[in-house]
């Protein structure tokens, strides 16, 4: 009789590695991996530094990726147990009790592959964790890189098994995570780690980088300048790169040139209903509406054999969506430049389950609303284009337990009905969308277009009225006057744009010096900062060249902050409306000219008490401001005066004056001084300043008059008054 030999599963320690290889698609993937784990740790700051790498991110011998956050850390116990153990159930046991976290967050992690994200980074792994509230910190050292390919022989490799890595763990008091250390925290993780597999490069840690800032949907916050509770930075070598904040305000500020506007959208699975607000105003669509149920999409998925309309599975969901126009002519209030359009085609929509995104959802070369298939099989105009809709989708964990997530971090599973109705159901109101709220804005444009080929049939009936019928001579006589003056305004207006085309022309190759230059400068400025630090180390900090090496960085830090003033005035059509500190624009208008009003002797005066705030764009303001200052800087100039003063002062709470006591604006110029190319300085002139100040105002909240205040203290000369909206207006 034969006995039952009991065995036990065995696996080599390349399961490591392969596991990486499946379950984790790329360096990017691992990343967010890793930063989810410290979101889940309630960490409120994590770094990503790189470390010891080439010029364009080349990885050396001595590279490496630290990531350190400051959440509540491990003990000893959770790393032995729970760490050294890849899959382990317990963070789903932890959110079975628990699953929110002290912070409020829900947690994310549940299948325990966090350490096949940090393998397929590397292959040397050094973990510090401090737990809050003990004394003790945790070290943990893992080498898997005999089991790597190339490392040894294949028989070799094949002997390994998990058992056999060794790894070592010691526990003693703090070293990292002191009152004194750089995190100033004295509790969090830190993951180190070399041997990297990946060729990194620049646009490979930009994109990674794109990746963890859109982990959140802080990018679609009104009020996304603000600091989040969950930071994640960028750092090379100890220093942060200053990632995502201007683009981020320079997105913020495209969205507002959208056509379509839905925000504080809801699905209610109950009541079968879309809740939204499209531009400002409230829509509620009913599943049962002619309008949904004669939708395409909708009917063809929702509809039985039977006729019968089957109920969604999914739950309900939010949503935000915000639509553009990418057409050559579409109005001024929504067009769109080529980068505007460029920044637009990075993002897609987007969805984020508890405030975390899905990935790859949101990524430009994912369909996963099959757009591109609709508009293939459809009509183009039954769904907007990819590039023209961008915008996010809501779920949670405890409405929608039916949309899970792909082991593979690739999106959702398909396992039933519910993935399908919910993606269905969000073709359905973008279809409805671009059927009815979209086709009567772009209904009403080609209307707009219409009155100009009107004009253009206005040609054609003049010629038709000379060649076709014998006018009498006086007629003739009017007729010809009319041509003169239609063709002497035509002219002139394509003299004028000719001119803007030109300065536009001018002003785009300025912008983009400048952005260079800017960054040329900020690493000109590391590099000699890291000088210096070589001096100091070197301990030559008595030479001369210490001395030199530290005004060099003075003289670059002021051409830095020179060139950025610069370069902030050319995103007026980009930039948000937000409330600005008037008085402090105005302080920074008069340190600008500080240099050449001394040289001049001009005195720039701001009359106490001088405080003002309201709601604009930065750019626009500056851009008034510097045209108004500098016109009195020049006519200060030219008029040879023993004593010149320009005196900026605020006569009420939404008012702001400047005045000079210069020549003023001669009588014959003041009716003309706000049009397009008209100039007091003659040759010496563009006349379009205060043109452009006022059009700017104009579409920023303020204006901008010539005239007297009526207050005692405006000057002899030239006085300019700049009228802002209230705040209430905001």
């Amino acid at each position: 009789m034969t006995v039952a030999e009991t065995l036990q599963f065995r696996a080599h320690a390349r399961l490591l590695t392969m596991l990486g290889e499946q379950l984790i698609k790329n360096e990017r993937v691992a990343l967010v991996e890793l930063v989810k784990n410290s979101y889940d740790a309630d960490a409120t700051l994590v770094t990503v530094d790189f470390t010891g790498f080439g010029q364009d991110y080349e990885v050396l011998a001595d590279s490496a990726i630290v990531i350190l956050d400051n959440g509540s850390g491990m003990t000893e116990h959770v790393v032995r147990t729970a760490w050294m153990n890849p899959a382990t159930p317990s963070k789903s046991i932890e959110k079975a009790k628990n699953p929110v976290t002290p912070r409020g967050r829900v947690l994310q992690g549940e299948k325990g592959i966090g350490r096949f994200a940090t393998f397929k980074l590397g292959n040397q792994v050094s973990l510090v964790t401090r737990p809050a509230g003990e004394n003790s910190e945790t070290t943990l050292l893992v080498d898997i890189s005999s089991i790597d390919e190339g490392s040894e022989s294949e028989s070799q490799r094949i002997d390994y098994y998990l058992e056999d890595l060794s790894v070592s763990l010691e526990t003693g008091p703090p070293v990292l995570f002191t009152a004194k250390s750089p995190s100033s925290s004295t509790h969090g993780t830190q993951l180190e780690v070399r041997g990297l597999r990946a060729e990194w490069s620049a646009q490979l840690v930009m994109e990674a980088f794109a990746d963890l800032d859109r982990m959140q949907p802080q990018l679609w916050a009104a009020d996304s300048i603000r600091r989040p509770d969950f930071e994640v930075r960028f750092l090379r070598d100890g220093e942060d790169l200053n990632l995502g904040t201007e683009r981020t305000e320079e997105f913020q500020a495209i969205l507002e040139r959208a056509v379509l506007r839905v925000s504080n959208g809801r699905f209610d699975d109950e009541k079968g209903q879309f809740r939204f607000e499209l531009d400002g105003r409230l829509v509620e669509l009913s599943l049962e509406d002619s309008e949904i149920r004669g939708l395409r999409r909708f009917r063809t998925h929702f509809q039985d054999d039977q006729s019968n309309w089957v109920a969604p599975q999914c739950g309900p969901f939010g949503f935000e969506f915000h639509v553009f126009d990418f057409g050559s002519n579409a109005p001024a209030a929504h067009w769109l430049d080529r980068d505007e359009k460029a920044m637009l085609r990075e993002h897609r929509i987007y969805l984020y389950r508890d405030d975390i995104r899905v990935y790859p959802y949101g990524d430009p070369r994912d369909d996963w609303l099959e757009v591109d298939a609709i508009r293939g099989t459809e009509s183009a105009r039954s769904m907007f284009s990819n590039d023209q809709t961008v915008g996010y989708v809501t779920i949670t964990q405890a409405d929608n337990p039916l949309l899970r997530d792909k082991t593979s971090r690739e999106g959702l599973l398909d396992v039933g009905r519910a993935t399908r109705d919910f993606v269905v159901l969000i073709q359905t109101i973008l279809s409805w969308l671009r059927s009815k709220p979209y086709e009567q804005y772009a209904a009403a444009n080609r209307r707009v277009r219409e009155k100009v080929l009107r004009a253009e049939r206005f040609d054609r009936h003049i010629h038709a009225l000379r060649t076709e019928f014998a006018l009498p001579a006086k007629a003739v006589e009017y007729l010809d006057a009319l041509e003169t003056a239609i063709g002497s305004e035509r002219e002139l207006s394509s003299m004028q744009i000719a001119r803007t085309e030109q300065l536009a022309g001018v002003g785009m190759s300025v912008e983009t010096a400048s952005h260079d230059l800017i960054a040329a400068g900020a690493e000109s400025l590391r590099l000699a900062k890291q000088i210096l630090g070589e001096l100091n180390l070197l301990d030559l900090s008595r030479e001369p060249v210490y001395s030199i090496t530290s005004t060099l960085i003075t003289r670059l830090d002021f051409v830095n902050s020179r060139f950025k003033d610069v370069q902030g005035l050319f995103v007026s059509t980009r930039q948000k409306s937000r409330e600005l500190d008037i008085a402090m624009l105005t302080r920074r208008i008069r340190s600008m000219y500080s240099g050449l009003h001394r040289h001049e002797g001009i005195e720039f005066e701001l009359a106490e008490p001088f405080e003002l705030k309201a709601v604009s764009t930065e750019a626009a303001v500056l851009q008034c401001l510097i045209n108004l200052v500098d016109n009195a800087t020049y006519w200060l100039m030219t008029s040879g005066a023993a004593s010149k003063r320009i005196r900026a002062f605020v006569p009420d709470d939404s008012t702001l004056v400047i005045t000079d006591n210069g020549p003023g604006v001669a009588d014959q110029d003041e009716p003309f001084i706000f049009e397009p190319f008209y100039s007091g300085k003659g040759e010496a002139g563009k006349g379009l300043g205060l043109y452009i100040a006022r059009q700017n105002g104009l579409r920023s909240g303020f204006s901008v008059e010539l005239g007297h205040s009526g207050d005692e203290r405006d000057l002899a000369g030239a006085t300019f008054m700049v009228k802002f909206n209230g705040l209430d207006e905001k």
